[in-house]
Order: C-alpha cells, then structure tokens, then sequence
C-alpha cells in the first residue's frame, strides 16, 4: 500500500511539474490532472485506513469470543469447546502469558512455552492455532496425547472429517458449530500423538 501512495504522489508532482506531455497541455489540464492523482492519493489512504480499522475490529470480535469461550471452559459448561490447555484460538498472547508465563522458545510468529505448548500467532499477537505433541495437556473433553482413539467418540461424537496419511497416521478433525474453530486429534497405531485446535480460515 505504501508503495501505491508514492507511485500516486509521484504521479501528482510530475503532472505538476511536467504537465505529462512536455508542457503541452493546457495549464488547466495539467491542474485537473494533478488534482486527479491528488484525490487518487486520498482514496487510497482512506482504503488503507479502512482496512486496518476492519483487521483491529476482527481481531477484537475474535479476542472477546476466545474470552467467552475460555469462560466455558474454565467452569466447565461446555466439554466441547475446541481449546487446549485452556487456550482458545482468537485469544490475544497476552491472555496466554498471563497462563503459561513467557515462551522458553520465540521464532517465526511460533510460540513454545514450558508446560509443552506450542502457539502459532499472527502479525496482530492473535493467537491463531495452539497444539502439543506432550501428554498432560487436556482438552475440555478431558483428551490429552497418550490416550487411544476410543476416546474421540464418547467425548465429541463422530469427527467432521477422517483423513488417512501416506505415514499411517490418521487425523480426525472436529469443527465447531459456528464453523469459526477446528480441533485435529492426529493418531497413530490407534494412539493419539498430536493434539491442534486452530481457526477455521
């Protein structure tokens, strides 16, 4: 975007300066011309200004339904809620640390913490996916890594999706019913290694 604004008020000077065709054009032309590419200029601006008003305004809806969410689950009124280790995706990294501490590890917009957490944000510090491949972690479900797949069934019923991978290992993948969150319980030998809950994008 940075770049359209200064091709548009480089555009506007050399219609200024140059009148765009050697000091051919009349001197009114040259000015509507300038004054064109200066209103060009604005209209952008105000798209980029649009823009990110509307990505903080995503950022704070998705922030406020984490909060709500992780309430759920903190008082346990809803088992299915698709988190980990009470961390819904949407939520700030603020919220996270103020649960796990700083992160041991910081690279890429990849998060990993102490208690074997790792957390995917974006630009925004919006939390984007959590997931651990280290048992003790739970579910609202009460799943950790280390239990068998038996388990998926009696506690969020049957999987939106079953993928099998060239490896052998099977991923069941349960979407929330706003559509809006995912969780993927990645087996292997009918043994669950990987636990992700992300946004649904």
């Amino acid at each position: 975007m940075k770049k359209t604004l200064a091709a548009l008020l480089l555009t506007a000077a050399v219609f200024t300066t140059a009148g765009c065709g050697g000091g051919n054009k009349p001197a009114e032309d040259v000015k509507q011309d300038a004054n064109a590419a200066v209103e060009q200029v604005k209209d952008a601006a105000q798209d980029a200004k649009d823009q990110a008003a509307a990505a903080v305004d995503k950022v704070k809806a998705l922030a406020d339904e984490a909060a709500a969410i992780m309430e759920t689950v903190k008082n346990g009124s809803d088992k299915t809620a698709p988190a980990l280790a009470g961390m819904v995706p949407g939520a700030n990294l603020d919220t996270a640390k103020s649960l796990y501490g700083e992160p041991t590890v910081a690279a890429d917009q990849t998060l990993q913490f102490e208690n074997g957490l790792d957390m995917k944000v974006d630009a925004n510090n919006s939390v984007q996916e959590v997931s651990t491949t280290f048992e003790g972690l739970y579910t609202p479900g009460d799943i950790a890594v280390g239990m068998g797949d038996y388990t998926l069934n009696p506690a969020y019923g049957s999987a939106t999706a079953v993928t099998n991978l060239d490896n052998g290992d099977v991923v069941y993948k349960y979407i929330s019913k706003d559509n809006r969150r995912v969780m993927e319980f990645v087996t292997r030998g009918g043994t669950i290694i990987e636990i992700k809950c992300s946004l649904n994008q």
